[in-house]
């Protein structure tokens, strides 16, 4: 019990420092506060001029939630300012040896650097939101009325805490594993765009006022956030973060690292002095080198699983009530089969292959888990909504789900689906790459290993498996579709 309360007071010691000198730099305070309250009342005078321009207040009410996010969203941006800060602006400030030879352990001095991150900006969030929302309800009562449902405040007050976490959570994994303000600012924008990218994206569900699908983009949300803290804490060493110096650019020494880990596999974590300085084999990585790897990406595979699971489950159940979309009359005229076709289709996913896992890179795998995220969601929705329109699963027909699974995905599916599965879980490890390096392995050395058995998977793997899939899509899953539907 003592020890668990001076766990909580070394905690918090440290979060009193960091919220002293932030809430006395008036550098800092003129700028929150005028996002804090001038963008609120600012759009408030939009939403006046809305009203003139728009017909119908029911489609502004709509937006009344959205934008009550998005005037909170604003405010965050002071979280990456402050995490970034957390530790690499100490050492710009010549001040993180003394933070860092304070009596505490490390879970206690980045818990006590996380909290003091947080506090501001989520406070300033919350703060503009409920300006705008305040606002709106005197000024507005009719829009607010209707546009604010019961469960709505809620969801947005959670959104805007979890938001915010997650950005202090990823930007004080940045800043510890970098050396200046400067580097630690640009890798923030790796944090920022994709967390705007989903709130944005968020304004078809609250236009729709689909908020039970918005509470699942919530625990989404706060599993990555959850994810940033975990791989923090996992990966925070102050002895590494003091001997650290600036991060120099050798590629020479990048190559040589990258060709080492190309040509023969070790696990993550075995430094490449290690390494036996084997030549290239194909049998050998066929043999043992690519079941070795599938076991390592064991709990990446799953989590690509539990996503494609997730799209189905979400295409199934809320696509078809959102876009209402009749498909019956596009089932059954496929492309003639060709040569050209499988050519089109193995471009495409060639394509679809390097850029999700190269943009993984700054988006900590997100862009990698999109593809079968969207792909089975996309499968989901078109059996879904066949089903919705009074399709049988049990017999086939022209309106039966059965029907178009065995002709539009089945043919060619058994063979892209899994092959994608795989290619997510390759950009998921290197997207991951960055957030939580094993022991022996810099953050840097964690991504070239990721980067170098993606190359060998996408090689001998991928590339294979993409063209047999496209040439039974070009040629053979037309066939069957025309075999299916009579054409």
């Amino acid at each position: 019990m003592h020890q668990a309360r001076w766990s909580q007071s070394a905690v918090w010691l440290i979060a009193r420092r960091e919220l002293n000198e932030v809430i006395t730099d008036w550098r800092v305070l003129i700028p929150l506060f005028t996002l804090i309250f001038g963008l609120p009342l600012g759009l408030l005078a939009g939403v006046n001029l809305a009203l003139d321009f728009v017909e119908g207040e029911g489609n502004i009410a709509r937006l009344v939630p959205f934008v009550g996010l998005l005037v909170g969203f604003v405010p965050a941006s002071f979280a990456l300012i402050t995490a970034i800060e957390s530790f690499v602006g100490e050492r710009e400030r010549n001040s993180l040896e003394s933070l860092l030879a304070m009596p505490v352990s490390d879970r206690e001095l980045y818990l006590g650097k996380l909290i003091a991150a947080l506090i501001v900006p989520l406070v300033g969030s919350l703060t503009a939101m409920f300006t705008f929302l305040a606002a709106i309800r005197l000024v507005f009562p009719r829009l607010y009325l209707v546009g604010m449902q019961p469960e709505t405040l809620p969801l947005l007050i959670l959104m805007i805490s979890v938001v915010n976490l997650l950005m202090v959570a990823g930007a004080v994994v940045i800043s510890t594993n970098t050396s200046s303000i400067r580097a630690a600012t640009l890798l923030a924008s790796a944090v920022l765009v994709p967390t705007a990218v989903v709130i944005q994206l968020q304004v078809l569900l609250f236009i729709a006022q689909r908020y039970d699908v918005l509470w699942y983009v919530l625990a989404g949300l706060f599993v990555v956030a959850l994810a940033f803290i975990r791989s923090g804490m996992a990966g925070f060493n102050r002895e590494e973060i003091l001997s650290r110096e600036h991060d120099d650019l050798n590629p020479s020494h990048i190559a040589a690292t990258l060709r080492s880990f190309f040509r023969e596999h070790q696990p993550a974590g075995v430094p490449v002095t290690a390494y036996h300085g084997l030549a290239f084999s194909p049998r050998r990585f066929y043999r043992y080198e690519f079941p070795a790897l599938l076991r390592e990406l064991r709990l990446p595979i799953l989590a690509v699983l539990l996503v494609s699971i997730g799209g189905t489950w979400l295409g199934l159940n809320f696509a078809p009530s959102i876009l209402n979309v009749n498909i019956q009359n596009q089932l059954g005229n496929p492309p003639p089969p060709s040569f050209a076709l499988a050519a089109f289709v193995f471009a495409n996913n060639l394509r679809v292959s390097v850029l999700s896992n190269i943009f993984s890179v700054i988006s900590f795998g997100i862009f990698a888990l999109m593809v079968p995220g969207v792909a089975f969601g996309q499968i989901g929705f078109f059996a879904g909504q066949l089903a919705r329109e009074g399709g049988n699963w049990l017999a086939l027909g022209n309106d039966s789900p059965l029907q178009f699974l065995l002709a539009y995905v089945v043919p060619h599916g058994i063979i892209e689906l899994p092959t994608f599965i795989l290619s997510a879980a390759l950009g998921l490890r290197i997207g991951a790459a960055l957030l939580s390096p094993p022991p022996g392995f810099s953050p840097a050395d964690n991504l070239l290993w990721a980067l170098a058995n993606f190359a060998k998977v996408w090689m001998l793997v991928l590339v294979p498996l993409i063209a047999l899939g496209a040439l039974v899509e070009g040629l053979i899953t037309p066939r069957v579709v025309l075999m299916l539907y009579g054409g």
